[in-house]
């Protein structure tokens, strides 16, 4: 396997993750969200309560991770069924994981590369949590803030040998 260029990263496939994320934080949700701040990461850090993970595979291979803080994913719920919880439940869970299908798909659609393949959703919740990333890959953090709190997309991408 390549690893992706630093620099192709933060110039392809940066802006198509955010400007799907956008989109379907303002369309789906009704909310406009900003880019707070762009990081490069060795390692995935939990700094939310809640994250949707999924995997690209094909011409392009990576991990997209989407963390939220609770309030953020309450809001979402809000919208989408109609009512708040108060805790994270199996429909925060399913709510996430679909947020994530619904930004890597769209990023996906964005970069416009035949042979690249959306994996399932997986999500994860709790204090102490960790996502692994395979060690040749390139990792950047995009920092949200939405009305309802944080979010961060994580993007940890590599081509094919």
């Amino acid at each position: 396997m390549t690893t992706i260029l630093e620099s192709e990263i933060q110039s392809v496939y940066l802006p198509s993750f955010i400007a799907s994320t956008k989109a379907i934080f303002k369309t789906m949700l009704g909310l406009e969200i900003t880019v707070q701040a762009f990081d490069k990461a060795e390692t995935f850090q939990p700094g939310h309560d809640v994250s949707g993970i999924i995997g690209l595979a094909g011409a392009i291979e990576g991990t997209i991770v989407v963390s939220l803080d609770k309030e953020v994913a309450f809001a979402a719920a809000e919208t989408f069924i109609g009512e708040r919880p108060d805790s994270i439940n199996g429909d925060i869970l399913d709510l996430v994981g679909e947020l994530a299908n619904m930004i890597g798909g769209g990023a996906k659609d964005r970069l416009n590369t035949p042979g690249v393949i959306l994996g399932l959703p997986t999500t994860v919740s709790g204090n102490d949590y960790r996502i692994s990333f395979k060690p040749d890959v390139e990792i950047e953090t995009v920092q949200f803030k939405s009305p309802s709190g944080s979010f961060t997309i994580q993007i940890a991408m590599r081509k094919p040998a």
